[in-house]
């Protein structure tokens, strides 16, 4: 009896070992999340040109967002869209106005450009039914019922100009989405997170000129199983503070790893188009601003030789073309030397006057590949997205506003009256 003991006690410690180390309550692509961030979301529009037309700026690019309930219950949901490009003030141009013969009377006329919001943010909620899949597009909010991405930004032209496009035809609105569970109730406030484990996310963005598309599923953030933990449908920590440190949600990355091909402007061209934001986000009305870090990589080629120096500062949100990466720029085949490489990248704090007040965030990260390459029938493109793979562990936190609960209601549940009828109205 006691070699039994022994040997029992032996396997359970064993057990409790194994599953401590193979337990990962670290943000996941691959599991579902009570909390999910679609790292990229991009519209873009095309000026178009027709004979005998004024030109007109045409929607070329969506994204479509998906988000499907894997719980035989019903979840309210709650979508913070977020600008990822800072503020912009209009742009005047000069006008000369020919007054007495040859003298010419400048004044600045706004004409260029519009001034545009950045880092703002609106937020929607939307009801999911038992085991509900659900999408909607960012453009126009349908059909799950948003408001579509472009309250962001709204005016015309739409958008703004994409920076990626120097001949000035394209217009982009863009940035990320922070979505969670959450539950109304009379005392604690009407959108509360709550331990919903139960949702999957994916993103798809549809280029209507290329033909193309690239899916990538979105980063999943699990409430954590702990002894004494909220149960399925419970709140969860402090209402209006999201702690993703491991013990609440599950713990962000300390860096991102991610391969790369080479940016090449001979043969088949390959560039990829890399999307970073700190993974902590304060959304409240008295808002602190956006974090800020600044972006430091290292990278390897197939030599395993090793490169450093790129580095970026990322202020809320970033998306750069590799081959626009400030210099020196080991992206590009010609510093690089292989075709392939691979990346690390980690936010740090920083004062340099490139960076200035940038603090030490963790980051998360996409990638979208893309090819160019000659066809018997013209030039040929092709691209893919993959959310970028977490290294180590470093904690984050999303701050946003809670919607207080009705006063009377609060009173009635004060005084003992309405009970659960109450809260079930309120939570509808």
């Amino acid at each position: 009896m006691r070699k039994c003991f022994v040997i029992g006690s032996m396997v359970a410690a064993l057990g409790a070992l194994v599953t401590s180390a193979s337990a990962d309550n670290r943000i996941s692509v691959s599991k579902k999340g009570s909390l999910l961030i679609y790292s990229k979301v991009e519209i873009k529009w095309t000026l178009e040109e027709e004979p005998g037309e004024d030109p007109e700026w045409e929607i070329s690019q969506d994204t479509f967002l998906d988000l499907s309930n894997d719980y035989p219950q019903d979840v309210n949901v709650q979508f913070y869209f977020v600008n990822g490009d800072p503020p912009l003030d209009e742009v005047c141009e000069p006008v000369c106005e020919f007054i007495y013969g040859d003298l010419c009377h400048s004044f600045p006329e706004c004409i260029a450009e519009r001034a545009h919001p950045g880092w703002n943010w609106v937020d929607c909620e939307i009801p999911l039914t038992a085991n509900q899949p659900t999408y909607f597009s960012a453009f126009t909010g349908f059909p799950a019922g948003c408001q579509p991405f472009t309250e962001l930004d709204p005016g015309d032209p739409p958008g703004r100009p994409n920076p990626d496009d120097p001949r000035g035809l394209t217009r982009v609105l863009r940035g990320f989405v922070i979505a969670f569970a959450v539950k109304n109730d009379v005392n604690n406030g009407q959108n509360v997170q709550i331990r919903w484990n139960h949702l999957k996310g994916d993103a798809i963005l549809v280029d209507y000129i290329r033909a193309t598309a690239a899916e990538y599923n979105t980063y999943n953030a699990a409430v954590v199983e702990v002894p004494g933990g909220p149960g399925n449908g419970d709140f969860v920590g402090t209402a209006g503070v999201i702690n993703l440190d491991g013990m609440e949600y599950d713990i962000a990355f300390e860096r991102l790893v991610f391969d790369f091909y080479a940016s090449s402007p001979r043969g088949a061209f390959f560039d990829t188009d890399i999307t970073l934001h700190p993974v902590s986000a304060d959304l409240r009305q008295e808002t602190e601003g956006p974090p800020k870090t600044k972006a430091v990589f290292a990278i390897w080629n197939e030599d395993e030789v090793r490169f450093s120096g790129t580095e970026k500062c990322i202020e809320c949100w970033d998306q750069t073309l590799a081959s626009n990466y400030p210099a020196p720029n080991h992206f590009t085949i010609d510093v690089l030397g292989t075709v392939k490489g691979k990346a690390r990248v980690e936010g740090i704090a920083s004062n340099i006057a490139a960076c200035p007040l940038a603090e030490r965030h963790a980051l998360l990260g996409l990638q979208i590949k893309q090819a160019a390459f000659g066809t018997p029938f013209g030039l040929g493109f092709t691209c893919s997205a993959l959310t970028m793979v977490g290294q180590g562990e470093r904690a984050a936190t999303i701050l946003y506003d809670i919607i207080p609960g009705s006063d009377e209601a609060q009173g009635l549940a004060a005084a003992g009256l309405g009970g659960a009828g109450m809260k079930g109205r309120a939570g509808r």
